[in-house]
């Protein structure tokens, strides 16, 4: 299982697009056995859904993203994971051992047929994007 993180410095970036790096986690056996740091040399949400997808990741975790960006990942098998915050380290270990507290999936929200209720989580998401600045 591979985790990418994205981050501002050591933390989960409040945004995806807007991350400075993105930390690497390889996972085996439900334990983080390597971990790597990927700078983002400043490419757009269409480049960076490439390089997660062509480096193979499981699952993205970040504070925020964009929901064109979400749904491009989710196609593609990319876990969602959003409105997270703390440390890198902290989250992907949290998330291994499901105690990732105030965090929601966004590729389950938007897997299931449209239906009113997802109307409500994507008004509920875009509430947040708009509370967040974004």
């Amino acid at each position: 299982m591979k985790i990418a993180v994205a981050c501002t410095g050591l933390g989960v970036a409040p945004h995806a697009a807007q991350c400075e790096s993105f930390m690497c986690y390889t996972v085996e056996k439900g334990i983080i056995k390597d971990c790597r740091n990927l700078p983002n040399m400043g490419i757009t949400s269409a480049e960076a859904v490439s390089l997660i997808k062509g480096l193979d990741f499981d699952t993205l975790i970040t504070g925020g993203i964009d929901m064109d960006t979400a749904n491009e990942l989710c196609k593609a098998g990319v876990e969602i994971v959003a409105g997270v915050q703390g440390t890198a380290r902290e989250v992907a270990e949290a998330y291994l051992n499901r105690t990732l507290m105030g965090a929601v999936e966004l590729c389950q929200a938007h897997d299931e047929a449209h239906d009113p209720e997802d109307q409500d989580v994507e008004d509920a998401f875009q509430k947040m994007a708009l509370a967040m600045g974004l």
